[in-house]
């Protein structure tokens, strides 16, 4: 079931945040960006296995984060997330959801494309590297509705 992210779901969602990123945000960063964005939680029996955050401003919006719980992914949860936070960003007068991903990041790419999205540009060299590798490339994408 998805249901919008409350703040006193925020140590659950910051522990899941943790199995999907390298790079977890800080608390006071989750909380900033609950205040003015809006969030997402996909829950099952209780657990979030999914999430979604968005930030807002004006007519648009961007895709800050969004992971599943590593026993959860290929059953369409994040895909049902974009939809309905694209459901919820229209009602708040959103008509645009940008978004940038590694250009490694294969399993993500197909689903914003079967979410709709269109890549619309490249930064060069965006996201840092591990040890003597190159910086990788950022894809931009955008969906407009």
């Amino acid at each position: 079931m998805i249901d919008r992210l409350l703040p006193n779901q925020l140590p659950a969602v910051r522990a899941l945040e943790a199995q999907c990123f390298d790079d977890p945000w800080s608390e006071n960063l989750w909380l900033r960006i609950l205040k003015s964005g809006a969030a997402w939680q996909w829950h099952h029996q209780g657990q979030i296995q999914a999430f979604m955050l968005c930030s807002c401003v004006l007519d648009e919006a961007e895709l800050l984060r969004i992971g599943t719980l590593p026993s959860a992914r290929q059953q369409g949860l994040a895909l049902q997330l974009l939809e309905r936070g694209i459901e919820d960003l229209a009602t708040l007068g959103i008509i645009q959801l940008h978004l940038e991903v590694r250009r490694s990041n294969t399993a993500a790419i197909r689903l914003y494309e079967r979410a709709g999205f269109a890549m619309n540009g490249v930064r060069n060299g965006y996201y840092p590297a591990e040890g003597s590798y190159p910086k990788e490339d950022a894809l931009l994408f955008k969906r407009t509705w």
